[in-house]
């Protein structure tokens, strides 16, 4: 864990083997990861995994995980994370985890 001095809200590190990595701070980030797959006779990549991060009006910061998969009608929301560095009290949790499914239009 590194204490956050310069006001950024999330960080990212993201190692893809011989291809390289990256370290970065943003007030926002948006990472997909995709996969290759065979659909309808061709092989293409399919971004499997969605991760969206951004500060809601009230100073709130979330974390959303959505999982896309080709067969359905629409992603999943599997995860939301929250915290709020700025408000709340110290003997409150740092993090809230929702963990209950939602589809995109939900």
């Amino acid at each position: 864990m590194k204490e956050s001095l310069d006001g950024r809200n999330f960080e990212v590190r993201a190692h893809a083997g011989s291809a390289g990595h990256l370290e970065v701070g943003s007030e926002t980030a948006s990472v997909r990861i995709g996969q290759r797959i065979r659909r309808e006779g061709h092989e293409q990549i399919w971004d499997s995994l969605l991760v969206e991060c951004k500060e809601l009006a009230n100073g709130t910061l979330t974390m959303d995980v959505v999982l896309c998969h080709p067969d359905w009608d629409e992603p999943v929301r599997i995860a939301s994370i929250e915290s709020n560095p700025k408000a709340g009290s110290p003997e409150a949790s740092a993090l809230t985890i929702n963990m209950k499914p939602k589809g995109a239009s939900s």
